[in-house]
């Protein structure tokens, strides 16, 4: 939606359906939170674990950590793949009132299991499937500060967690993580209470051929006149039709296998892959309901970062300190004799590593996940899961073997990620392009034309997208998040 016009309203519903679209978010964040944080939890592990003569104290086998941890990312990839289909055969909205319900199922899951290891992992991963159907649901079509929502309720979601988890600490019944587990039925439960107020998206209904409504719902959020959403349609409609001849034109590209073969294609997706694969890599280690809230202070503090500095601006000093954050860690656990001290220092070194992390890597994710794949094509989606999946498939592996390894080397695992955080350095300064102020068109146009990534900030583009079109773009495109 390219054209410019005077006579639209403020976007507040936007901001509306920009946030209501992420809230479903906080659900898969509230059970990632109180995962890490019941980890420590007597009450959990007397529970289902087992207890340990040397340690002195209750705790869950390495089996049953990974287990715990790493089935919940096969639900996230499942969640993914049907995701996508339902988006486009029920619309956004009606894929949110999917997902509340498989949410409000998994919870229900989890929460009634007596003494079964076994059916608390089932609700886990069927939650964890509705978070990759909110994953789908959540505005991947935004840009810059409004899709660091999406991280930023993660980071809600989980400083929740963690905080019942602290409050209840001291119930000497299982009720001290039965109460958690209840608490996220809150976060479907705002859903079933928003989404009857929330239009539907116009490019979805007007590609069903519901043409009124979707002149209604346009009207809706951008308070247009029956005259300006009227030319709006028309703008939107024939954006469809070369949509759609774009699309038969690249008929034999639509395939899943596209976004690998093809050479322009691949770029784009494993730029994706590999910024979803930073998210969430080392939560295991930050438990504290301290850490979560500067969690959400760097993703506000990132939200509006990035459309400031840029993207390679950003993510490249801060790969290095994040680098030397885990580097550091490695080197002060390292030290056979532990001591007030070391560990002070390595907790403001988390705590540093996490807020640098939730600032840019964080929120950066999902901004260079929607700007990259190709706009108006059928492989977009495509891409968009391909990418999705594989982070997550890297973050199941990940989850299975990091127990084992902090097991037998302990901190000095933080080597282990401080040597990926200069591999992401090296990635984003060959690979990942500057897109700050550039139209996806213009994206779609450099691409194409092979420009290296070091030159998208001073390549001079022919796609005649001018600065209002581009600002009238990124709002339009809260249209699609619902």
């Amino acid at each position: 939606m390219s054209s410019s016009n005077p006579s639209r309203g403020f976007p507040w519903l936007i901001w509306v359906v920009a946030i209501f679209g992420s809230v479903s978010s906080a659900g898969f964040g509230f059970d990632q939170g109180w995962r890490a944080s019941m980890m420590s939890l007597t009450q959990f592990n007397r529970h289902f674990g087992y207890y340990d003569p040397v340690q002195q104290a209750w705790s869950l086998s390495n089996r049953q950590q990974s287990l715990g941890t790493g089935l919940g990312y096969v639900g996230v990839i499942l969640g993914l793949v049907c995701g996508t289909p339902l988006n486009e055969r029920l619309g956004r909205r009606n894929s949110l009132w999917v997902q509340s319900a498989v949410a409000t199922a998994g919870v229900a899951i989890e929460s009634s299991c007596q003494d079964s290891y076994a059916q608390f992992l089932v609700g886990k991963v069927v939650v964890y499937f509705a978070g990759g159907i909110a994953s789908t649901c959540a505005p991947q079509h935004l840009r810059g500060m409004r899709t660091g929502l999406y991280n930023a309720f993660l980071m809600v979601g989980g400083f929740c967690a963690a905080l019942i988890v602290y409050l209840c600490r001291h119930v000497p019944s299982d009720w001290a993580w039965r109460s958690v587990v209840v608490a996220q039925v809150a976060i479907p439960a705002m859903g079933w209470l928003s989404l009857p107020f929330l239009p539907e998206s116009p490019y979805w209904l007007l590609r069903r051929g519901r043409r009124a409504a979707a002149i209604a719902s346009l009207r809706r959020l951008h308070a247009l006149d029956a005259a300006a959403a009227e030319a709006e349609i028309l703008s939107i409609e024939q954006q469809l039709v070369l949509q759609q001849h774009q699309q038969q034109q690249e008929k034999e590209l639509a395939s899943w296998m596209a976004c690998l073969t093809d050479p322009v294609y691949f770029r784009r997706t494993l730029i994706a892959a590999v910024f979803l694969e930073q998210v969430g890599f080392r939560q295991v280690l930050l438990m504290s309901v301290i850490v979560y809230i500067i969690g959400i202070i760097g993703n506000l503090t990132g939200m509006f970062m990035a459309d400031r500095l840029g993207r390679r601006n950003v993510l490249l000093p801060a790969s290095g300190l994040l680098g030397a954050c885990m580097l550091t860690i490695g080197g002060l656990t390292t030290p056979s004799t532990a001591s007030s001290s070391l560990s002070i220092a390595v907790v403001v070194m988390l705590m540093l590593w996490f807020f640098t992390f939730q600032s840019t890597w964080g929120p950066l994710a999902w901004a260079i996940t929607a700007e990259i794949p190709p706009t108006g094509t059928a492989v977009r989606e495509k891409m968009v899961t391909l990418a999705g999946s594989s982070a997550y498939g890297t973050g199941l592996v990940i989850v299975f073997v990091n127990p084992y390894t902090q097991a037998a080397i302990g901190g000095k695992v933080a080597f282990i990620y401080g040597a990926l955080s200069v591999i992401a350095a090296a990635f984003v300064w060959m690979f990942v392009p500057e897109t700050k102020r550039r139209s996806l068109e213009e994206i779609d146009e450099m691409f194409m034309a092979r420009v290296p990534a070091r030159e998208f900030k001073t390549y001079q583009c022919h796609s005649g997208a001018s600065g209002l079109d581009k600002a009238v773009d990124d709002k339009a495109s809260v249209d699609e998040c619902i």
